[in-house]
């Protein structure tokens, strides 16, 4: 009689138990989708499919267009992977190459290795900035005018950036300038200069930043930090909306807004941007439309 009570019991918890145990198996054996990918080749070739197989030598995906495709390594500039929220309804969303900066500060996210982009604003100022690791880029430039006056003003401008998830971001950075051409070199005068902190919280597309920034002048950095406030969003494939507003320690702090466009290309971008403060306002309430600048990214 025991033994029959125990078997009974023992079939019971197994009817019990069972259907987890298949979920289980289930859950064990499925697989994660496979990855979509943008392969760009060195000969201009852009490629899009989903990932079959990849070894050091080379990468297989299957292409709507093509079939089956095997890629040499060797052959490829760069490789991207598709996330999901760059599927519109309108088709594929390109990344956003101007992920790593507003119109004249940065955003916490750094250059990814290898990265690199030209910008030049208000046609007079050349500057290139390239990711020396995930966590590190460099950039440096000079100004036209300034140069052809015999008296150049030359910048340099290191960055640390960090992802701590995958929508937070920080980052800090320095930026030094010369400018000899506006201060009398016999003072000793040795540039004057601008660090920063600042905390990125969205994604590539859509964005905000708090920013703390000291200047620096004759070896001595202000008492009183400047707050910066920026944030992008992408309104289309095309076009996204920048705004970047400066708090600037005066007595009492004085505010500098912009506001403006991006519009986007896959390797560029074009700012224009409107600047706006409380003396502007007076003369001009909706702002000059003082800031361009046009980015080519490699």
């Amino acid at each position: 009689m025991k033994d029959m009570l125990l078997t009974k019991l023992i079939l019971a918890i197994l009817i019990l138990l069972l259907p987890g145990a298949m979920l289980f198996s289930q859950q064990e054996v499925s697989q994660e989708p496979a990855k979509q990918l943008i392969v760009k080749l060195k000969d201009g070739t852009t490629m899009m499919g989903e990932l079959i197989f990849e070894d050091a030598e080379s990468i297989s995906l299957s292409t709507s267009s093509l079939g089956e495709v095997t890629i040499n390594r060797s052959d490829i500039r760069n490789i991207s992977e598709i996330k999901p929220e760059q599927m519109k309804k309108g088709g594929l969303w390109f990344a956003n190459p101007n992920y790593s900066r507003y119109l004249f500060t940065q955003t916490g996210r750094n250059l990814r290795k290898g990265e690199a982009y030209y910008q030049n604003v208000l046609f007079t100022t050349s500057l290139a900035h390239y990711g020396v690791t995930d966590w590190f880029s460099i950039g440096g430039g000079f100004e036209a005018i300034s140069t052809f006056s015999g008296k150049p003003v030359f910048f340099i401008l290191p960055k640390f950036g960090f992802n701590i998830t995958e929508k937070i971001s920080v980052g800090a950075g320095y930026t030094y300038a010369n400018a000899a051409a506006a201060f009398d070199e016999e003072d000793g005068f040795k540039g004057i200069g601008f660090g920063y902190g600042v905390f990125t919280y969205g994604t590539d597309d859509n964005h905000a930043s708090f920013g703390l920034g000291w200047g620096q002048a004759a070896g001595e950095f202000t008492n009183k930090p400047l707050y910066i406030l920026s944030g992008m969003t992408r309104v289309s494939r095309k076009i996204a909306l920048v705004t970047e507003n400066w708090i600037i320690p005066t007595d009492p702090y004085y505010w500098v807004f912009t506001y403006g466009i991006k519009i986007l290309g896959e390797r560029s971008s074009f700012d224009i941007a409107l600047v706006n403060s409380k003396d502007i306002a007076d003369i001009f309430p909706v702002g000059l439309p003082i800031w361009f600048s046009y980015n080519f990214y490699f």
